[in-house]
C-alpha cells in the first residue's frame, strides 16, 4: 500500500522532539532530511515517515457505503483490494489506539492520525498549513 508523503519543516520536527514515536528507542515516526540539489530554500525540510498502521475503524459508528472500499477486480487500484477508498464519517475504536500520538490508518494509509498532544504542539509552535478534522 502506498501513503501519501508528507513533507514538514524544522518547527514541525522540533514541535514533535520528545515523543516517543520520534525520539524512542523503537521511534516509528521519522523525520529524513529532504536534500533538494541546485535550490536554496529558506529553512530546512524532511520527509515524514509513519511506519505504524493501527487497525481501529470503528465501522459501527463511521459512515461509508459498501461501494467505498475497493474492489479485488477495481480497475484502477486492484492492489487496494478491500481498503476503505472514503468515509462521510470516520470513527476510532479507542480500544486498539492504545497510547499512540501519530500512525497511519489500518486499512485508509492516506490517513494519518494525531492525538490531542501532537495537535497542541503543533499549534503551540506555530506550525502552518497543517490541517486537523476530528474523527470520533
Amino acid at each position: 500500500m502506498s501513503c501519501p508523503v508528507a513533507i514538514v519543516s524544522a518547527r514541525f520536527r522540533s514541535a514533535l522532539e520528545g515523543l516517543p514515536e520520534v525520539d524512542g528507542l523503537h521511534a516509528n515516526a521519522v523525520m529524513e532530511p529532504v536534500v533538494i540539489e541546485g535550490q536554496r530554500t529558506r529553512g530546512s525540510y524532511f520527509v515524514l515517515i509513519v511506519e505504524t498502521c493501527v487497525d481501529c475503524v470503528g465501522e459501527s459508528r463511521s459512515e461509508f457505503e459498501r461501494f467505498e472500499r475497493f474492489e479485488r477486480d477495481d480497475p484502477v487500484r486492484p492492489d487496494l483490494a478491500g481498503q476503505y477508498r472514503a468515509f462521510a464519517k470516520l470513527a476510532l475504536y479507542g480500544g486498539k489506539v492504545g497510547s499512540w500520538h501519530i500512525f497511519r490508518l489500518g486499512g485508509f494509509g492516506a490517513a494519518l492520525i494525531v492525538s490531542e498532544e501532537v495537535k497542541s504542539r503543533l499549534e503551540r509552535a506555530g506550525v502552518t498549513d497543517v490541517i486537523f478534522e476530528q474523527v470520533g
